[in-house]
């Protein structure tokens, strides 16, 4: 510590945007953000669930469920621990990009 100033940094891997249902990471983690963003004109109706698991099953950590409105890409900071791994369930048609901040 130099002059009394401590340096503090938050530090978080991240996936790739994804467009289909994936696991992200398996074991246990830190889930920090969602971003979320259309990868087409118009989105298709669904649900994105985020699940604290290795597949689309277990303890839902998130869920939104989209219309075929238009929308600005958007982050969600979540900062929830997970433990058993996480895995992004996405039923849209591959219209709709999911990336997420972890570690």
């Amino acid at each position: 510590v130099v002059n009394d100033v401590q340096k503090v940094e938050q530090r978080y891997a991240y996936s790739v945007p994804i467009v289909a249902s994936a696991a992200i990471k398996s074991g246990p983690g830190f889930l920090h953000a969602l971003i979320i963003s259309q990868n087409d004109a118009a989105p298709t109706a669904g649900t994105i669930d985020v699940c604290d698991n290795t597949a689309a099953s277990g303890n839902k950590i998130f869920s939104w469920t989209l219309t075929t409105a238009v929308f600005m890409p958007f982050s969600l900071i979540l900062d929830v621990s997970f433990t058993v791994g996480l895995y992004v369930a996405i039923t849209t048609t591959a219209d709709v990009n999911v990336s997420a901040s972890y570690r």
